[in-house]
């Protein structure tokens, strides 16, 4: 009996890890910051909502034809509200479109 109220406890918390560690996927393009609903052609909103989350990981998703200051002023402010793991991708101009 111990050994079945164990691995169910041990399958809840691996069950839980697996949301647990799923990164905030914030979108730079060249006209606007967004996260979830959140879109703004300026990034206090964006960090405000990232900040509000409150994740331990944010993926930061941007495309070729983004200024590199515009994708640098966004962490740098997300930096200095909320200590978080930045990790970052490049998506073509397709991925763009759709933003």
């Amino acid at each position: 009996m111990k050994f079945i109220r164990w691995s169910a406890a041990f399958a809840l918390l691996a069950l839980a890890g697996c949301f647990a560690f799923k990164p905030v996927e914030v979108r730079i393009t060249p006209s606007a910051y967004q996260v979830g609903e959140v879109k703004s052609a300026l990034a206090t909103p964006v960090v405000d909502e990232v900040v509000r989350i409150k994740p331990s990981k944010v993926l930061i998703v941007f495309c070729k034809a983004t200024h590199p200051m515009k994708v640098f002023q966004f962490e740098q402010m997300l930096k200095a509200r909320h200590h978080v793991e930045l990790s970052w991708t490049l998506v073509d101009e397709e991925g763009c479109r759709s933003a």
